[in-house]
């Protein structure tokens, strides 16, 4: 049998201070002070990823055609409009020549918040004030990765495109 142990309190924190001279009360709290707001920090940036996954960030589940006249906006080059009338995929899209056209997600791909809005020639996200030109390209704000665009097809007969 063993022999109940004889140190006390006192002999016990100066054998344990002695031993491990860097663990006193002021800096176990200082490091779990520092620990838990990096943890805050980490959380309030979401998910650590940039970029929206899921279905949203992928393509149209069946093309959209789109009459062209049906957009004044979209009548002048440089003219940005939406198209997808209100959808749970928003998407614009832009007249960047004569006869060419880009469109885009409306959809942060930083968050995923939609819809982003049509401001200037240009897009803001009104969550986190991501900024992207004309055709999707990320241009400041918080940063994260260009809007997806789509593939467009024009039909000067029928006066459409169709995005997929």
């Amino acid at each position: 049998m063993t022999a109940p142990s004889t140190t006390t309190p006192a002999s016990t924190t100066a054998a344990c201070e002695a031993a491990c001279p860097l663990h006193d009360r002021r800096s176990f709290l200082s490091k779990a002070f520092l620990a838990s707001v990096g943890a805050v920090l980490l959380d309030a940036c979401g998910d650590g990823q940039i970029g929206v996954t899921g279905p949203q960030a992928g393509a149209l589940p069946e093309p959209l055609v789109v009459t062209l006249s049906a957009f004044p906006a979209l009548a002048a080059v440089g003219g940005i409009a939406r198209v997808d009338g209100g959808g749970s995929r928003p998407i614009a899209v832009v007249r960047t020549a004569t006869d060419t056209y880009v469109a885009v997600t409306m959809i942060c791909t930083h968050a995923g918040y939609r819809p982003i809005e049509i401001v200037s020639g240009r897009f803001i996200c009104p969550n986190h004030g991501a900024e992207f030109s004309a055709t999707g390209g990320w241009t400041g704000g918080q940063r994260t990765s260009d809007l997806r665009q789509y593939t467009v097809a024009l039909d000067t007969v029928a006066g459409t495109i169709t995005i997929t």
